[in-house]
């Protein structure tokens, strides 16, 4: 019976070689051709955030109906904040929780 020493190095060095020749790859594509693709998603996206901005800061406005009902909402969260207050709930520590009796005939 022959004695095979083979002991699988041929996956590492697969690996090994795989992942230089994905960071070379990835290095050739960042630099070269897809640079002009990231700046011009990169100015697209900036485009785009602008624009929602705008958008929001409308939608918030108080003649919106979207901003009435936040406005409202707004309104009605200090009024029953408020309202806890004054009842004395709001900011009360909660009552520590108690151990069960226990009897000392049932222990024995």
């Amino acid at each position: 019976m022959a004695n095979d020493d083979n002991t699988g190095g041929g996956f590492g060095w697969g690996l090994v070689g795989g992942g230089l020749i994905g960071f070379v790859a990835g290095a050739y594509l960042a630099s070269g051709p897809g640079r002009g693709q990231i700046d011009s998603l990169r100015s697209r996206t900036i485009e785009l955030s602008s624009g929602a901005a705008q958008r929001a800061r409308g939608a918030v406005n108080p003649e919106h109906p979207i901003g009435r009902a936040i406005h409202e909402g707004l309104t009605a969260a200090r009024r029953r904040r408020v309202e806890l207050e004054t009842e004395g709930r709001m900011g009360a520590p909660a009552p520590a929780p108690t151990a069960p009796a226990v009897d000392a005939a049932e222990e024995t």
